[in-house]
């Protein structure tokens, strides 16, 4: 296993990985649309030659960074995989001095919100009706 920058010939395998992942249904343009705005923050992890995890960040200020996705294959959780994507994005966020790094996690997903409590998030607030089928969002907070 590796992690890497995302590269465009990902785009089949990240779109599977977050369909089944998220709850939310993102069209599979959106991951080569974000490359422009900070390929750094768009990182995977390969195993046998396919993308079984990612992250994906972008720089939302000049000292803030923001955790749009991440996503683990089913198959590959609880094996550490989303904690080492997640240390490795905050060290691409330090290259960039990056000092504030936020998220957002679904209400209900008691199990996200305690991966990113272990990982140093804080909430912040509730955001009502954040996603695309109305369900509430905590917003997250971690300081690096």
């Amino acid at each position: 296993m590796q992690i890497r920058h995302f590269h465009n010939r990902d785009l089949v395998d990240v779109w599977q990985v977050a369909s089944d992942a998220l709850h939310e249904r993102y069209d599979p343009s959106i991951f080569t649309q974000l490359v422009p705005f900070w390929p750094d923050g768009l990182l995977v992890i390969e195993d046998m030659g396919r993308v079984v995890a990612f992250v994906f960040g972008v720089m939302s200020g000049v000292q803030h960074a923001r955790v749009l996705m991440l996503a683990v294959e089913r198959n590959y959780r609880g094996a550490g995989l989303g904690t080492l994507l997640t240390q490795e994005f905050f060290r691409e966020c330090g290259k960039k001095g990056v000092r504030q790094v936020s998220l957002e996690v679904r209400a209900s997903n008691f199990a996200a919100q305690r991966f990113y409590q272990r990982l140093g998030f804080f909430t912040v607030r509730r955001v009502p009706k954040y996603y695309s089928d109305g369900e509430d969002g905590i917003l997250f907070l971690r300081y690096l």
